[in-house]
């Protein structure tokens, strides 16, 4: 029997094997209001609660979903809650002039646009069909915590999950497709590679809109990630090294 490999394996197994470990620490000081600590029950939550959102605009198997963020923790979770139910997630580089991210957002059909909130004026020419600023407001339509998603029955490992594209330094942005069972064998090979394990923190200096954080935010879960310097010393510290061991 095949058993398709999409991304909500790892989620699903971090939320059952590991749900009160700390998934992630999300950075205190940002624009939009803090996640703070979650764990990985809490994490699975949210994952849901966005991909019910989604199901709540109408958006179908396969819809885009662009997002223009710095690390964070709703970055991180938007890869499993848009992408793990069937929806396509392209990471936009925040760095990039307004026509640059004006153009990918059109160049991959994106019906959802998430902006950050210290990006909103520069790219406030930017529309989708649905145009959010990431924090408390968008966060009360994007994350419907009083149902469940409707489920991808038909899950299907070759489908595309995310699109990443390149810098465009000689030519237009490029979009890569990358496919469920791409991200799956990736994360799985790059985490064994790397000798990760559940005792690990991971000090996520990466940018995860770069080629998905180099696979790390399918690779972490069941291991615990963590977004910025002030976080992982928290976390460390919390382990029970001091500051002067770090």
């Amino acid at each position: 029997m095949k058993v398709p490999l999409t991304i909500i394996d790892h989620l699903r197994r971090a939320e059952q094997v590991f749900p009160d470990r700390i998934a992630f620490v999300d950075e205190p000081d940002q624009p939009a209001a803090s996640w703070g600590s979650c764990t990985y029950r809490e994490m699975a939550r949210r994952a849901r609660a966005l991909a019910a959102g989604l199901d709540n605009l109408g958006l179908a198997r396969g819809a885009r979903v662009a997002i223009v963020s710095q690390n964070s923790a709703r970055l991180l979770t938007a890869f499993y809650g848009v992408s793990a139910w069937g929806r396509i997630l392209a990471p936009i580089n925040f760095r990039l002039v307004a026509a640059e991210v004006d153009y990918i957002v059109k160049h991959c059909g994106a019906e959802v646009l998430l902006v950050d909130p210290e990006l909103d004026e520069s790219l406030r020419g930017i529309t989708a069909k649905h145009r959010f600023v990431i924090g408390s407001e968008s966060d009360e339509i994007l994350f419907d915590f009083d149902k469940e998603p409707e489920p991808w029955t038909d899950r299907d490992e070759d489908a595309t999950a995310t699109i990443n594209y390149t810098s465009g330094t000689t030519a237009r942005p490029k979009g890569v497709q990358l496919t469920h069972r791409n991200l799956w064998l990736n994360a799985a090979t790059f985490g064994w590679h790397l000798g990760v394990n559940e005792r690990d923190v991971y000090l996520h200096l990466v940018p995860q809109f770069h080629c998905n954080g180099w696979g790390m935010v399918y690779a972490s879960p069941p291991w615990v990630a963590n977004t910025s310097s002030s976080a992982r010393l928290k976390a460390l510290k919390s382990c029970g090294v001091s500051s002067s061991m770090v």
